[in-house]
């Protein structure tokens, strides 16, 4: 059992050395995660402003159903 767990983690260590990307897609992978950042920060500093963009909920029915 421990030589096969072994065996297993050896195969996705070799498996992510051998997952290389150039330099062009790092950089654009970095790209979309600082606008992914500063988006998430933008709409935290402003809740209020967030929040009235955003549809007002639906009235419950009889039911309780929207």
């Amino acid at each position: 059992m421990k030589n096969k767990i072994k065996e297993i983690a050896k195969k996705e260590i070799d498996n992510f050395q051998e997952k290389k990307i150039s330099r062009k897609d790092a950089i654009k992978k970095t790209g979309y995660f600082a606008v992914s950042a500063a988006t998430m920060m933008i709409l935290l500093s402003n809740p209020n402003k967030a929040q009235a963009a955003s549809p007002a909920p639906a009235a419950p029915n009889k039911w309780g159903v929207p």
